[in-house]
This record gives structure tokens, C-alpha cells and sequence, in this order.
């Protein structure tokens, strides 16, 4: 199980029914990992904040937007979500290979 649950990632996506709880949560974990490759991180843990035992809300964002570009985005918006993602992720990038 990641960092982000389902009871965060349902009213982000809007969903209120449990019928698709399986494959949101395999699509969860999809984007956890998903982030932690751009991010050249085995884990998104280790962004933890100490103070509040979450992650950044930009990391966050970065998951859930992933998410929704998997679960519910129309295929021409894919792209442009996956984008959006990378930006709210960059700053945490670790790696760059530069």
C-alpha cells in the first residue's frame, strides 16, 4: 500500500461508489510508482515532511493528476496531464543524469 489512499484519491477523482476500488488502488499504486521512477526515488517515503507525516501537497497533486490521466482522462488529455504531473514533480527530481 502507498503513501496515498483511496480515502484521499475518491473525492479528487469525484468517485462516490466503491465499485472500482480494486482498480483505483491498483492504479494508485501504478502512479506511486509511476512518480517515484520520474523522480528517480524508490520511494516517495523519504519526502515524508517529518512535521506532518505527509508528503508535499505538490507530490500529492503529482500522484493524483497521474492518477486521473489512468482512470478517467479522455486519451487527447493524457498528455497534457502526464505534463502537468512532471511539473508539480520536478522540484523533488533527484538523478537528472546531467
Amino acid at each position: 500500500m502507498g503513501l496515498i489512499t483511496l480515502i484521499q484519491a475518491k473525492p479528487y477523482l469525484d468517485v462516490i461508489h466503491d465499485e472500482d476500488d480494486d482498480k483505483l488502488q491498483l492504479l494508485l499504486d501504478a502512479a506511486e510508482d509511476e512518480a517515484c521512477q520520474f523522480l528517480g526515488r524508490e520511494s516517495l517515503s523519504i519526502l515524508v515532511v517529518e512535521a506532518t507525516g505527509k508528503l508535499p501537497p505538490s507530490v500529492t497533486m503529482g500522484v493524483m493528476i497521474l492518477l486521473q490521466a489512468n482512470y478517467q482522462a479522455a486519451p487527447d488529455d493524457v498528455p497534457k496531464l502526464r505534463l502537468a504531473a512532471e511539473i508539480k514533480l520536478t522540484p523533488y527530481r533527484i538523478g537528472w543524469g546531467i
